[in-house]
């Protein structure tokens, strides 16, 4: 007899946890994007990096890590290689409405903008002269430390030493040196 009191109740919080699974996965129609905290960059940058979200019916999922994303990789290229983004929506209407707008609000943490201390090689990178390794990279010393040449640097290396006949991965690692706002980067060149 109690099973069969319970079992209303427990059919009634799967309903409602179900139905606010899809309120959270639902299609909303982004209006307006909002930044604040440390940007490191303007606001008008930034909504650059974000505007091919606003005014698409989306998953509220995918919004939110698409913007986080696009804002994390515009302060990576600009030297901000700690920068924390933190994505909140706000609903502007009903969220139960099918017709759902939010408001997209974005605090950054953009931290210190970092430049290039020093490039170094190691592993099988001593099988070229520096001067090439260097070149391929691309990276200069006392220049913002640009996250997307880093990427830029392993594919050209890979491709260098497949040039050379070698299969290769590479390693990058990153020393930072806060009180400079430096940062050291060394490559390690595998089999």
């Amino acid at each position: 007899m109690r099973f069969t009191s319970a079992l209303p109740v427990l059919l009634l919080a799967a309903a409602l946890c179900a139905s606010q699974s899809v309120e959270r996965n639902q299609t909303v129609l982004l209006k307006e994007i909002r930044f604040s905290g440390d940007l490191g960059l303007s606001v008008d940058e930034l909504r650059e990096n974000t505007e091919f979200l606003s005014g698409h019916r989306l998953e509220r999922k995918k919004i939110v890590e698409d913007a986080s994303s696009a804002v994390g990789a515009a302060l990576r290229h600009q030297g901000y290689l700690k920068a924390q983004v933190t994505p909140q929506l706000r609903s502007l209407h009903s969220s139960g409405s099918k017709d759902a707008e939010v408001r997209l609000e974005l605090t950054v943490k953009a931290g210190k903008q970092y430049r290039v201390r020093d490039l170094t090689f190691v592993g099988l990178s001593g099988q070229l002269a520096e001067r090439d390794l260097k070149q391929a990279c691309n990276i200069r010393i006392d220049e913002i430390a640009d996250g997307e040449r880093v990427g830029s640097c392993i594919t050209n290396l890979r491709t260098l030493f497949h040039q050379k006949g070698q299969d290769v991965f590479v390693v990058p690692s990153m020393m930072f040196d806060d009180p400079t706002s430096t940062v050291s980067f060394q490559f390690d060149v595998e089999k």
